[in-house]
């Protein structure tokens, strides 16, 4: 899917969703953090004290079996399932995660 502008999108932030088995958009992503990169420079070297940085949050379906895999593996079935439900409610861990929505912040 890539980069896609969208006024639907609660979080002004928002950039696009990029698909790890699609290897243009991996392409985009790379170019989207390689542009951030040099942004930051060209900010940095202008004599300004603050950056951007691109957050992943990593998205799939089944999050729930996915988290549960993934964190099952992670501590050895030692996490209580109404943990593994509250730390993927939001996002999954990029490494099990079948998608990403990408955001560019300020760094604080």
């Amino acid at each position: 899917m890539g980069i896609q502008i969208s006024k639907k999108r609660a979080s002004n932030s928002y950039i696009g969703t990029f698909h790890f088995n699609d290897e243009s958009d991996m392409t985009e992503l790379a170019s989207l953090k390689t542009m951030v990169r040099n942004m930051n420079k060209m900010v940095k070297s202008a004599g300004y004290d603050y950056a951007y940085r691109v957050k992943l949050q990593g998205r799939g379906d089944n999050r729930l079996e996915r988290a549960r895999a993934y964190y099952d593996k992670k501590y050895d079935g030692q996490l209580a399932e109404n943990r593994i439900k509250s730390m993927s409610a939001q996002s999954l861990p990029l490494e099990c995660a079948e998608y990403v929505d990408a955001y560019i912040y300020e760094r604080t």
